[in-house]
């Protein structure tokens, strides 16, 4: 049996060595290095069969058009069952759950009323691996969605969605320009950790009293992003924060709600690394 790891997003596939591997996917460890490429590029890793490199495609396919991340945990899944809450609000049109586990026993997704996601529905499409699973939902109702895992060993669950209210992005910047024609500037030096720095979070001008917090690959929180000062043009807020780089690489997380009092949220796809 033949094992492949796909970084979803760097749109590249890796060939394990063709060897039988009795007991594949839940025996072995991926490649750490491609699991810390995926994280810092926004992408996902996938363990696929040779038997499932055909439908490999639906992975990218999948996502087109779908620019936000609603939730993002990577790490080590300990064995049993465990669920995750995503808040999915009025602005989002579409949601795909995009999981991988290593060794995947069984995986539910849970509407807000209750029900749990089938594949007969009708706003649904799924695509399911050996070790992974793509649900979509089309239409998707607001409210509290819950993913719901039994497994063990390297995970990824990625939340994508194509919505109006959006993280349009961050940067780290520094302040620079000469007398008279002062401004930001993007700031390309290296994070180190215990340093402060200087990011402008930039959000939809509909997503109301956002909170900013720094993230692990593990969706823990390391602190908050308090911002410095706040400015809203005709479509965007414009946030500037002022913090310290935590010891640990993070995401930017923002909450906050829509106009209905239903939760936004909102992460970035990709990691900041430290120094």
């Amino acid at each position: 049996m033949t094992g492949f790891i796909a970084l979803i997003g760097l749109l590249t596939v890796q060939q394990q060595p063709s060897t039988t591997r009795p007991g594949w996917p839940c025996v072995g460890k991926p490649d750490p290095s491609m699991v810390s490429v995926s994280e810092a590029s926004g992408g996902q890793v996938f363990l696929l069969d040779r038997s499932e490199l055909a439908s490999s495609a639906t992975l990218l396919t999948a996502r087109d058009g779908l620019e936000e991340v609603l939730r993002r945990i990577v790490g080590e899944f300990e064995p049993g069952v465990h669920s995750a809450d995503v808040a999915v609000d009025r602005s989002v049109e579409r949601v795909l759950f995009s999981l991988s586990l290593q060794c995947l026993q069984e995986v539910d997704v849970v509407r807000p009323s209750g029900a749990v996601v089938a594949a007969s529905d009708p706003d649904v499409t799924w695509t399911a691996f050996h070790a992974g699973r793509q649900i979509g939902v089309q239409s998707p109702e607001a409210g509290t969605w819950t993913v719901r895992l039994a497994g063990k060993g390297l995970m990824f669950l990625v939340v994508h969605a194509r919505a109006s209210l959006v993280l349009e992005g961050t940067r780290l910047v520094r302040e620079g320009g000469r007398p008279g024609h002062e401004g930001l500037f993007e700031d390309p030096a290296p994070l180190e950790s215990g340093t402060p720095r200087l990011m402008e979070i930039r959000v939809s001008k509909g997503l109301i009293g956002p909170a900013f917090e720094m993230r692990t690959s593990e969706d823990r929180v390391l602190g908050a992003l308090n911002p410095s000062s706040h400015v809203v043009d005709d479509d965007e807020q414009v946030f500037l924060v002022d913090f310290v780089v935590p010891s640990r690489p993070f995401r930017v997380v923002v909450t906050g709600h829509d106009r209905t009092g239903k939760t936004v949220q909102r992460a970035q796809g990709s990691l900041y690394l430290l120094k």
